[in-house]
């Protein structure tokens, strides 16, 4: 238990981690719950991965805690290095545990969510870009007229799952535990926004709705923005549709909100602690955010709301600082009134 709430980095870790496992349980029980109502099936490789998964953690976390007993004492240089590098070792296993248990009930949820065959709303989304004043035709045309803007923008979404991996890598090896509660709080709350916005306005994506002509994007990737729609439309026409986490693009089918949006803005916060990671993050991710429209596909409205929904959970997790803050005050402030 200590583990899994990494209690090690304090109260703030704590808190986050809590509301990460409560957010990952509550996507088991809505997930089990509609999947035995459900006409999809998981494939045989899901349990293996599962169990694999399940395995892994815990030799991990049983190597972690016989060499932290034995090294309890330990004074000396190299038991006190040794020591630090399980600390390191047992971030990471925490990690892989939590991203692997929310990346296996987000695509599970995403495409019981696709088999509903809810009707498609690109037609709306492309009416509010237009009454934002936006043209996302016009948008695509003039970011594939420059080469070398369209391999930066193809090359900076491409980067996504780098940046993701590495910045928890970093926190990991950095020994940053309540820094990686944070983030990992924080991926496991925006997958509640996304949950309920691709409900709300489930969509194909603007290339399906545009289908612009390939001189359009002719300096983008081959299909982009197309790559997921084969499985969106096998998902929501076959009558007993498969869920099989090894299927390519099995993590690609929102399209509403932005995922993309929403890994930039809080890999961008989560990045903040030195200018050294907080530059090029920014860099990196705010050359994403723009390719997620003519590399992603997605409609500007599909941002705006992966944007509030980055920005409600950056709130949520602020909670603890808001808090010690208004404690903090409402003291000072009796301490004045009894003086």
């Amino acid at each position: 238990m200590r583990w899994l709430l990494l209690g090690a980095y304090g109260p703030d870790a704590q808190f986050h981690m809590a509301a990460a496992w409560v957010t990952l349980a509550g996507f088991v029980v809505v997930d089990t719950t509609w999947l035995l109502l459900s006409r999809l099936s998981f494939a045989s490789d899901n349990t293996d991965s599962i169990i694999h998964l399940a395995l892994y953690t815990a030799i991990a976390f049983g190597f972690c805690g016989l060499v932290s007993q034995r090294l309890a004492k330990e004074t000396d240089r190299v038991g006190s290095a040794l020591r630090e590098s399980v600390k390191r070792v047992e971030l990471f296993a925490v990690a892989t545990l939590v991203f692997a248990l929310l990346a296996t009930v987000v695509i599970t949820y995403c495409c019981l969510g696709t088999a509903a065959s809810l009707p498609l709303q690109d037609a709306r989304l492309a009416q509010i870009d237009r009454w934002m004043g936006f043209n996302w035709v016009t948008f695509l045309e003039f970011a594939n007229s420059s080469a070398l803007a369209s391999w930066l923008l193809v090359k900076a979404y491409q980067s996504t799952p780098y940046v993701l991996m590495g910045t928890i890598m970093w926190f990991c090896v950095s020994g940053q535990g309540g820094r990686l509660a944070e983030f990992l709080a924080l991926l496991c709350l925006t997958s509640i926004g996304i949950a309920l916005g691709m409900m709300i306005l489930p969509a194909a994506g603007a290339y399906s709705y545009y289908h612009p002509p390939l001189a359009s994007y002719g300096n983008f990737s081959v299909g982009a923005g197309m790559w997921h729609h084969d499985l969106l439309m096998a998902l929501r026409t076959s009558p007993a549709p498969v869920i099989d986490f090894n299927v390519p693009n099995s993590n690609c089918l929102v399209t509403f909100p932005s995922g993309h949006t929403i890994l930039a803005i809080i890999m961008t916060y989560a990045l903040r602690g030195s200018r050294w990671t907080l530059i090029p993050g920014l860099v990196i991710n705010a050359t994403m955010l723009v390719s997620t429209i003519p590399e992603g596909g997605h409609h500007l409205f599909d941002l705006v709301v992966g944007a509030v929904i980055a920005a409600c959970a950056i709130s949520f997790v602020r909670l603890p600082q808001r808090v010690r803050r208004y404690r903090l005050a409402t003291s000072a402030g009796a301490e004045l009134a009894s003086a």
